[in-house]
């Protein structure tokens, strides 16, 4: 690098903020500055590269064509020099610093709070920011540094690595199984479902385990219902009232099915599979941290699921 550059590449920092936080203020918050000081610093820096970087009006800003190309290699350039800075601290020190990472609710709770607890137990120094939400997060907009996914990925640039997998349980009381018995998937529609808006508005497919008078044999069914919730936890309660059936997770109801609170409710008969997953950002940047904690998840998993 030029140390001779007639450019402060401290003010990268504050145009960042600035753009990912859509307001002056907002990024002056986040950077513990004053107001006054990160607009002189973006003042500053446009007049070192004379071009105007942002559009400005009473209440927001927004990235020029040019701001919106400085501001994704400006933000690469910060992620490799904090990089930089991470790995050489590592190279003397134990692992830490801060992981940010995203999970759907049921994953979070059942599966991945006891191994981030006891990693943060094992390393005192990293710290563990966990955002349980069934809402898929953009994990490069909300700058996360892994995000766990659960069911069927869709194509993007992000790098996901499987680790485990699953599949989908119609389940109910024993109660409920007693008072409706249906026989087939085709009895379902008729009965109360508790479905989970974020894959339950549409047809499922059922099919018949293969038995020594069965051949594989598939049955599509749409279900109905009243009743709708964002997060399978929620659906657990409910059939555990004995007045609804619904479709989870195995991985979820572990511990239901053995205790007999609930039941598979058309035992002869498998939903689909699905798989478990982590996801990166495209970036092949991992600190120590990640790397050991992305180890830790694996090895858990491998040894569970």
């Amino acid at each position: 690098m030029n140390t001779n550059s007639k450019y402060n590449l401290n003010r990268l920092t504050y145009f960042v903020a600035i753009i990912e936080e859509k307001t002056i203020t907002a990024a002056a918050e986040r950077l513990g500055l004053s107001k006054a000081v990160v607009s002189k610093q973006l003042q500053l820096l446009e007049e070192e590269l004379g071009v105007s970087l942002v559009v400005r009006n009473t209440r927001h800003l927004h990235a020029t064509e040019t701001g919106e190309a400085f501001y994704t290699r400006s933000k690469e350039a910060l992620k490799y020099a904090q990089y930089a800075f991470d790995t050489a601290a590592e190279d003397s020190h134990e692992p830490s610093g801060l992981i940010r990472l995203t999970s759907p609710i049921d994953l979070g709770v059942f599966q991945l709070a006891p191994v981030i607890a006891e990693f943060c137990a094992q390393y005192p120094k990293v710290k563990i920011e966990v955002d349980l939400s069934d809402e898929v997060k953009d994990i490069v907009a909300k700058r996360y540094d892994l995000s766990f996914r659960v069911g069927w990925l869709q194509d993007s640039t992000n790098r996901a690595r499987k680790i485990g997998s699953f599949r989908e349980v119609a389940l109910c009381t024993p109660e409920f199984a007693r008072d409706y018995s249906p026989k087939t998937p085709m009895d379902l529609p008729s009965l109360p479902f508790a479905a989970y808006n974020v894959i339950d508005n549409s047809a499922r497919i059922f099919t018949h385990k293969p038995t020594p008078d069965v051949k594989d044999q598939d049955c599509e069914v749409l279900l109905n219902t009243n009743l709708t919730f964002n997060t399978t936890l929620a659906i657990r309660e409910a059939l555990a009232t004995g007045r609804y059936f619904g479709i989870l997770p195995d991985f979820t109801v572990k511990k239901d099915l053995k205790s007999g609170l609930l039941q598979e409710l058309l035992p002869s008969w498998k939903l689909r599979e699905g798989g478990i997953y982590i996801v990166r950002p495209p970036t092949q940047l991992r600190t120590q941290a990640v790397q050991l904690f992305i180890d830790a998840v694996v090895s858990k998993f491998e040894a569970t699921i």
